[in-house]
């Protein structure tokens, strides 16, 4: 039986009806080339599987009995997966008809050296998703990255973590990618899987520094886009991401620079994390009594 090119891998928590559309999206724009679809789902309750089973019969689903994660739960899905490559994809993310993988593929074989590839990201309202090509991140670009200071000095590049000094319609080498992810089955052998001590958020960071540290390059492709709806899991428990987001950049932090810095830099980095959650924190806990009120207001 002749392999897959690639293999979709998708995670999924109660967003049937995102889902739903992703998958319609994919096998209406998916053309010229084999594949296969996977998706794991995290003990949805909002039958997710069920409607898989229903409109995508051909789709593997697996079902946990709980949430276990994105990093575990994208992991059970990719070591199913018999594709060439894995595409690992969120929930929320539309193919379009400009998104072909064929050509995506036909780019990586030309550069074996590229383990794992992404594509333009574009937001529901046509701007480019930043996150789908960033620098690696530094203590320097991580401080003037969450309030937009690297839009003061565009052009340093050691401040500005979503590399906005690259074009957006040119093929890059970056240092991450998010929400899409196109990976080379040799790299997946040399280095293993996630690292599942992140349960959602900085997981694809880590994987790609990981890719970086063991000779292999990132890419970002701007030829395929994709359409990426936020309309998935975190999107509805706000204050819980932003507990995890942070958690994430915790980790990723003591990973992989915590042994190389003097105990009071990791001080004053771990002080600004919490910083940064708790200022984030008020930020949304001031929102909610105003989304509350327009709701009672346009009744």
């Amino acid at each position: 039986m002749k392999l897959p090119d690639i293999s979709i891998v998708i995670c999924n928590y109660n967003t049937s009806k995102i889902l739903k559309n992703t998958l319609s999206s994919i096998y209406k724009n998916a053309r010229n080339i084999s594949f296969e679809i996977i998706v794991v789902d995290d003990g949805s309750t909002d039958d997710s599987v069920g409607m898989i089973n229903k409109y995508f019969p051909k789709i593997k689903a697996i079902r946990n009995i709980k949430n276990l994660g994105y990093s575990k739960s994208c992991n059970i899905g990719t070591k199913l997966a018999k594709g060439k490559y894995v595409l690992q994809l969120n929930s929320d993310v539309n193919f379009t008809k400009d998104t072909s993988i064929g050509l995506l593929i036909d780019f990586m074989n030309k550069n074996p050296n590229i383990g794992i590839c992404g594509c333009k990201i574009i937001r529901h309202d046509g701007s480019l998703d930043l996150p789908c090509k960033h620098a690696i991140p530094t203590l320097k670009n991580s401080f003037f990255q969450p309030f937009g200071l690297y839009k003061l000095f565009p052009k340093i590049k050691s401040i500005n973590y979503y590399m906005t000094y690259l074009s957006d319609n040119e093929p890059a080498k970056v240092g991450g990618l998010g929400a899409f992810m196109l990976i080379r089955k040799k790299l997946i052998e040399q280095i293993g899987h996630m690292d599942e001590e992140f349960f959602i958020y900085c997981e694809d960071t880590d994987y790609c520094y990981r890719a970086i540290k063991a000779g292999w390059d990132i890419y970002y492709f701007p030829k395929v886009k994709v359409i990426h709806m936020h309309g998935g899991t975190t999107s509805k428990f706000k204050l819980k991401a932003l507990l995890l987001f942070h958690k994430g950049i915790f980790l990723y932090y003591n990973k992989h620079y915590s042994s190389q810095n003097f105990f009071l830099i990791n001080f004053v980095v771990y002080a600004g994390i919490l910083a940064r959650l708790v200022l984030f924190m008020i930020v949304e806990f001031l929102r909610y009594p105003k989304e509350k009120l327009n709701k009672i207001k346009s009744l």
